[in-house]
């Protein structure tokens, strides 16, 4: 296994691994203690931006069946956040919580004892997410009260628990953009503390709506629901109608609930969010500006070049170089 992090930031812990015929990673010797490569091949960088605050991916490709324990070792409470792309596997927590992660699922875990085991099954496993203490938290909502569990995190009174709400397609974006992006050193920092505030968020965001306490009511979950299905297939969305009959609205109502929410038309909002992609992709580099506009669903390159330069004030190919000369 692999693993980055920087000394006296993040939450300390450890990981085992332990096989089904009992043979445990802990009792080898410290030069023996990864994983065998006919058993699974594990990369599973930390990004420790500040005391009690971090950032991880998980990519496994599982021969053979396993199971991978996590102790925390600073003794606090803390909240796990994940957004599992691809594989199974079955958690089980010290205080007796248990469940499945599944594909394409996303949960959110109010834990005190610091034992976490996941057994994984053979195959391919892709996982991004954050974890933060009590204390950083605090300092994040800089005083904000939320809702009885997250309140209740807060002040240390809470129950355990794991939920596991259906996840949006603003939280699979910011995950993918967690484990892809194009910077390093300090900017990589600044960048990936920005995507845990925008985790936290998003995740928060989809276990109050789900809950029945979506700010704004009723409107609002149906507005961030026409959102999802607007995203779900970015270079070929559904006709604003069809989105409107999922969601139980007018056509007429879902443009006022749009703007309302997101103070823009649905059509507004879908070229907004097709940019903002494409801003994403180029600063990556590896895509030309061709590609880019075709994967995003743009017929002309023009007609693409000519949006982009309306909204970031440049063409998309100097944010194409700006993403390269950044990767350098």
């Amino acid at each position: 296994m692999t693993h980055e992090s920087a000394e006296e930031a993040g939450i300390a812990s450890q990981s085992r691994w332990i096989l089904p015929n009992g043979c445990d990673g802990l009792q080898l010797p410290p030069e023996d203690r990864d994983l065998p490569p006919d058993v699974a091949d594990v990369r599973y960088p930390q990004f420790f931006l500040r005391p009690g605050l971090e950032v991880y991916t998980f990519a496994a490709k599982v021969r053979s069946p396993v199971a991978l324990t996590y102790e925390v070792l600073s003794g606090e409470p803390y909240l796990w956040l994940a957004m599992n792309f691809s594989g199974r596997n079955q958690y089980l927590h010290q205080t007796g919580l248990d469940g499945p992660v599944l594909p394409h699922s996303s949960h959110c875990a109010l834990l005190r004892d610091p034992l976490t085991t996941f057994d994984y099954a053979a195959g391919e496993h892709r996982t991004a997410g954050m974890a933060v203490t009590p204390a950083r938290l605090r300092e994040m909502l800089q005083g904000q009260r939320l809702c009885g569990a997250i309140d209740g995190f807060l002040d240390g009174t809470f129950d355990p628990a794991v939920l596991s709400p259906r996840p949006s397609a603003a939280l699979r974006t910011i995950a993918e953009q967690m484990g892809s992006h194009p910077y390093h050193g300090a900017m990589e920092a600044v960048y990936l503390e920005g995507k845990a505030f925008e985790m936290l968020a998003e995740m928060l965001r989809m276990v109050f709506d789900e809950g029945g306490r979506a700010h704004g009511g009723v409107a609002r979950g149906q507005a961030l629901a026409a959102r999802d299905l607007m995203l779900a297939d970015i270079a070929h969305p559904p006709r604003i109608e069809d989105v409107a009959l999922a969601v139980g609205l007018s056509q007429r109502r879902l443009n006022e609930v749009f703007r309302e929410v997101f103070e823009a038309s649905p059509l507004q909002c879908m070229v907004r969010w097709r940019l903002d992609l494409a801003r994403q992709l180029l600063a990556s580099g590896e895509l030309s500006v061709k590609q880019v506009a075709h994967r995003l669903g743009y017929a002309h390159v023009s007609n693409f070049s000519l949006a982009f330069t309306r909204r970031f004030g440049h063409p998309p190919s100097g944010e194409r170089d700006m993403g390269r000369s950044a990767r350098r």
